[in-house]
C-alpha cells in the first residue's frame, strides 16, 4: 500500500486487498473496453484502449515495491458465508428495485427497458431511423447486453440484477476493509445511506430544488449512473486505491456519468496533490502513462457526450443560502451525518473537500425540472462520506443509536421500494373493492399498497427511439464530424 494512504483513518495493514483491487478494477473496466470496441473505429479503440490498460499495469508495478516493505498482511476473502450472505441481499435489492423487469418498477425505467433491449437487438453503435445515435450512460448496461446478445434477452435480464450486485457488494467490501472488520451492518448502512426525506416531507421542503437522494433512491431509479461511482468513491475513501490507478479509473467514471465525474472532480483534485506530495509512490498519480491512460479516452468520452442533443441554456448558476429553506435542505440532507465524522476526519483532506464540495454543489444547475447535475454530482460526495460514516461507526459504538434514528429518518415510503412495487395483484384487486378508509393513517396506507401506478414498465416496446417524447434529446446525438472522426 502507498505510504501516502497512511494518512488516512483507517486501519491500514489489516488486509490485503490486492484480490479486492483486481476485482473491483475488472469491474469497472470491462464495460469501457467492450465500448471501445463495439462504439469506435479500430484505429481509435485499439490505442485507447491499450493506454488505458498499460496505465493500471504501470500503476500496479509502481506500487509493488511498497507492498514488498509491509508487514505480512492477511488476505481479505471475498466468499465467506456471511459475505455470500450479504452478496445475495444486494441481488434481491436489485431485482426489487426494477431492475430486470421482474416486478414492478418506478416509471423512469421505461427508458432503463428499453435501452437494455436495444443494446441487445440493436447493431453497435446503435444508430436510430433518423440517423441520429444512441448517447447515453449505457455502461451499466454494456455486459448484461453482450450476455443478451449471445443467449436472449433473458440471459440480459436474469444478469443485469447480478451485475448491479456484484457492484454494491465490491463497495461493501472496501467499507469492510476501511473500518478494519467485515459486518453485514455495512451492508444496510450503505442501502439506508442518503437524506432525511422524512423529515423533509413533513416540514414540506422543496425536495426537487435539491434533490439529495439517497442509496436507495440511487438504486431504484439510476443505478446505473450510481453503483459504479459509488464503488470508486467508497474505495478511493478508504485509502487503498493504487495512486497509478486515480487518473485512469476516473476517466472511467465520465463514461458511466459525465455529470457524477463533474461533481467528483475536486475530490480526485484533492486527492492526487495529497499523493503528489507524499513521496515516490504518490508521484505515480501524475506519471506519463496515468495522464495519457486517463486523457485519451477522457477526451473520447467528451466527444461522445458532448454531441447529446440535450438543450445546453438549462445550465448554470443559481443563487443558493438566500433563505432558511435553503439551510434545512441542507441540514436535512445527507451532508448531516458529517457532524458524527468530523472528530476523527478533521484532519483528513479528502474529508474536508468531500464536505466543501457538498455544500457547494447547489449553486450549479443542469436540466429543468430536477437539478441532474446534483442529483448525479452528489453521488461522489455521497460514496466518500458513507465511507467515513461506516468507520466512525466501528470506532465509537456511543454514536450507533443515534446514526441509526438518523437512517430511520431517511425512509420516506413515497420515496421508497414499496410506493412503486406495491402488492400482489390479487390483493390490490381486492383493495379497489373495498370503501375507502376515513383515518388520514389507513388512507395512506391503502395508497401505498395499492399503488395504481406500479407496473412493469414497457411502454417503449424495447427501442429508444421516440423522437417526439420530451426525454429523446437526452440520450440522442447528431453525429457531427468530430463524432464521426472517433466513433463508428
Amino acid at each position: 500500500m502507498p505510504p501516502s494512504s497512511i494518512d488516512h483513518s483507517g486501519p491500514d495493514g489489516t488486509f490485503n486487498t490486492v484480490l479486492l483491487e483486481r476485482h473491483t478494477c475488472a469491474w469497472l473496466l470491462l464495460p469501457v473496453l467492450a465500448f471501445m470496441a463495439g462504439w469506435m473505429h479500430w484505429y481509435i479503440s485499439l490505442p485507447a484502449a491499450a493506454l488505458l490498460v498499460w496505465g493500471i499495469i504501470k500503476g500496479a508495478r509502481s506500487s509493488a515495491p511498497d507492498r514488498d516493505g509491509m508487514p505480512e498482511q492477511a488476505p481479505f476473502p471475498l466468499f465467506t458465508r456471511q459475505s455470500l450472505c450479504v452478496l445475495a441481499a444486494f441481488i434481491v435489492v436489485m431485482i426489487f428495485s426494477g431492475w430486470g423487469g421482474w416486478v414492478n418498477q418506478h416509471p423512469d425505467h421505461i427508458v432503463r427497458n428499453a435501452c437494455l433491449q436495444e443494446l441487445v437487438s440493436s447493431p453497435w453503435p446503435v444508430v436510430f431511423p433518423d440517423g441520429d445515435v444512441l448517447i447515453y450512460n449505457i455502461g451499466f448496461w454494456i455486459i448484461p447486453a453482450l450476455a443478451g446478445k449471445l443467449a436472449g434477452l433473458d440471459a440480459a435480464r436474469i444478469l443485469l440484477p447480478l451485475w448491479g450486485a456484484w457492484g454494491f457488494f465490491l463497495a461493501w467490501c472496501w467499507i469492510c476493509v476501511f473500518s478494519g472488520r467485515r459486518s453485514a451492518v455495512f451492508a444496510l448502512l450503505l442501502i439506508m445511506f442518503g437524506s432525511l426525506l422524512n423529515l423533509q416531507c413533513w416540514l414540506s421542503l422543496d425536495l426537487f430544488r435539491l434533490h439529495y437522494f439517497g442509496i436507495a433512491e440511487q438504486i431504484m431509479c439510476s443505478a446505473n449512473a450510481s453503483i459504479p461511482v459509488i464503488l470508486f468513491f467508497t474505495w478511493l475513501a478508504a485509502g487503498r486505491m493504487l495512486p497509478g490507478w486515480l487518473l485512469p479509473l476516473f476517466s472511467c467514471m465520465a463514461f458511466y456519468s459525465p455529470l457524477a465525474a463533474v461533481g467528483g472532480l475536486p475530490l480526485i483534485v484533492c486527492e492526487g496533490i495529497r499523493e503528489w506530495k507524499a513521496g515516490r509512490s504518490g508521484q505515480a498519480v501524475w506519471s506519463v502513462p496515468a495522464v495519457l491512460a486517463a486523457a485519451i479516452p477522457g477526451i473520447c468520452f467528451l466527444i461522445y457526450y458532448g454531441h447529446v442533443n440535450a438543450p445546453s441554456s438549462r445550465m448554470g448558476l443559481r443563487p443558493f443560502y438566500t433563505g432558511w429553506g435553503d439551510f434545512l435542505l441542507i441540514g436535512t440532507s445527507f451532508l448531516t451525518y458529517a457532524l458524527f465524522c468530523w472528530r476523527d476526519f478533521r484532519r483528513n483532506p479528502l474529508f474536508l473537500c468531500t464536505l466543501a464540495t457538498g455544500l457547494l454543489l447547489p449553486f450549479l444547475y443542469v436540466n429543468g425540472d430536477v437539478n441532474d447535475l446534483l442529483c448525479k454530482g452528489s453521488v461522489p460526495v455521497m460514496g466518500c462520506l458513507l465511507a467515513f460514516l461506516a468507520r466512525t461507526y466501528a470506532l465509537h459504538p456511543s454514536l450507533r443509536l443515534w446514526i441509526w434514528i438518523l437512517l430511520l429518518l431517511g425512509l420516506a415510503p413515497r420515496f421508497n421500494l414499496p410506493y412503486y412495487f406495491s402488492a400482489p395483484e390479487p390483493m390490490r384487486l381486492h383493495l379497489k373493492n373495498l370503501p375507502a378508509p376515513d383515518g388520514w393513517t389507513a388512507r395512506e396506507l391503502r395508497k401505498l399498497i395499492l399503488a395504481e401506478h406500479a407496473c412493469v414498465q414497457d411502454g417503449w416496446k424495447g427501442t429508444m427511439y421516440h423522437p417526439g417524447h420530451r426525454w429523446h434529446p437526452y440520450y440522442s446525438g447528431s453525429p457531427g464530424w468530430w463524432y464521426r472522426l472517433v466513433f463508428r
